[in-house]
C-alpha cells in the first residue's frame, strides 16, 4: 500500500529531515510514528500525500511510483488518501457544511449525494446540529472532528494524522484517537504521528522515529 526505499530529504542543501528511511505498510494497517518533535514524522507523512518529493530514494503509493508524477497523476492518488492537518486547515469563514463538503464538490458528487453524504459525516462525529455555523467559531475539539470528516468524506483506502490530538485536552483526545481506531477496523489503512504515546497503541504497529532515522518497531 505505501512503500518507502532508501528516501532521504534535505531541506536548504544540508538539514536532514530524513536519513536513508526504508518502510512498507501494508493494506488496512494501523501505524503510530512515534517520536520528539524534528524527528521527521510530519516530512514523511508529507512524502506519503506527495506533498513534497524525497531528494533521493522512492516512494510508491497504490504500487504508483510517485517520481515525476504529474498533477493529474497526484491527484488521482490523493483520490485515495485523506490527510489529517495538524493545525486543521479549515477555512475558518466557511461554515462547517461548505468545510466538509468541498473535496466531494471537487470531485464531481452530486449535490444530492454530497449533501447526504455531509449529513452522515457530521452525525457521525456528533457535529450536524453545528452544520450552518462558521468553522473558525469551533471548539479545538470541534475543528479536529470537521478535519477528519473532511479527510474521510470521499472513503479513502488511506488515512493519514499529523499530531490529530496534541493541542487537545485528554477527553477530547481520546474521543478523537477512537474514531481513529473504528476507521482502522472498518479497514482502512491509518497512519498517526504523534510525539506522545496513547493506548491506541496497543492495537497499532510502532514506528520509532528520531533524527531523521527509523529507530525500530
Amino acid at each position: 500500500m505505501i512503500i518507502l526505499e532508501n528516501v532521504t530529504r534535505v531541506y536548504h542543501g544540508s538539514v536532514y529531515a530524513l536519513r536513508d528511511v526504508s518502510l512498507h505498510i501494508k493494506k488496512g494497517e494501523c501505524c503510530f510514528l512515534l517520536g520528539p518533535s524534528g524527528a521527521g514524522k510530519t516530512t514523511l507523512l508529507r512524502l506519503m500525500y506527495a506533498l513534497e518529493q524525497p531528494s533521493s530514494g522512492q516512494v510508491l503509493i497504490r504500487d504508483r511510483d510517485l517520481a515525476g508524477m504529474d498533477p493529474a497523476g497526484i491527484q488521482g492518488i490523493r483520490r485515495h488518501a485523506g490527510f489529517v492537518f495538524q493545525d486543521f486547515k479549515l477555512i475558518e469563514d466557511w461554515s462547517v457544511y461548505d468545510n466538509a463538503a468541498i473535496i466531494l464538490e471537487i470531485l464531481g458528487k452530486s449535490s444530492a449525494y454530497i449533501r447526504s453524504r455531509v449529513w452522515k459525516m457530521l452525525k457521525w462525529v456528533g457535529l450536524q446540529h453545528k452544520v450552518y455555523e462558521r468553522s473558525g467559531d469551533l471548539s479545538g475539539g470541534e475543528q479536529q472532528r470537521l478535519a477528519l470528516v473532511r479527510a474521510i468524506i470521499h472513503d479513502p483506502d488511506i488515512l493519514l494524522a499529523d499530531e490529530p490530538v496534541g493541542s487537545l485536552d485528554e477527553v477530547t483526545g481520546r474521543y478523537i484517537m477512537n474514531m481513529f481506531y473504528r476507521l482502522h477496523k472498518k479497514g482502512m489503512t491509518v497512519v498517526i504521528a504523534s510525539h506522545k504515546e496513547d493506548p491506541i497503541i496497543d492495537f497499532a504497529r510502532v514506528i520509532r522515529l528520531d533524527k531523521g532515522k527509523i529507530l525500530g518497531e
